[in-house]
């Protein structure tokens, strides 16, 4: 083999997991799914949201209706509309302030990592898998 070939090939593979690491769609953090720094103002959900869900095909106009023709009754349900969704639900999961408050409260590990417990705004603590 060519000098270096062993060492070019674990470099580029190392890369490529690199670079898919960063751009999953379906980690955990809800702002990395939307493409968003986590003190995002909130005018910029929605606008941040749709511009994602349409990169992946996705219609979404503001009223979106099956009886008008703007959305299809079923999408055909693919890769792009699985990501998609994941967006739609990273976004509702911090729309609203209280919701946004509480996803972004850190996580504290639990039963060795395995889950995530949170305390929420009465002290009682609550794990989430």
């Amino acid at each position: 083999p060519p000098a270096n070939c062993y060492n070019d090939i674990y470099l580029h593979i190392e890369n490529q997991l690199r670079q898919n690491e960063e751009n999953r769609i379906d980690s955990k953090d809800t702002y990395k799914k939307l493409g968003l720094e986590m003190d995002a103002p909130g005018h910029e959900l929605f606008e941040k949201m749709s511009l994602v869900v349409r990169h992946f095909g996705q219609n979404l106009p503001p009223f979106q209706r099956v009886d008008n023709g703007s959305s299809p009754i079923y999408y055909k349900w693919d890769v792009n509309t699985n990501k998609a969704y994941a967006v739609r639900d990273a976004f509702h999961k911090i729309k609203d302030p209280e919701s946004r408050e509480w996803n972004d409260k850190p996580c504290e590990p639990m039963f060795g990592g395995a889950l995530c417990a949170k305390t929420d705004k009465d002290g009682n603590m609550q794990i989430e898998c």
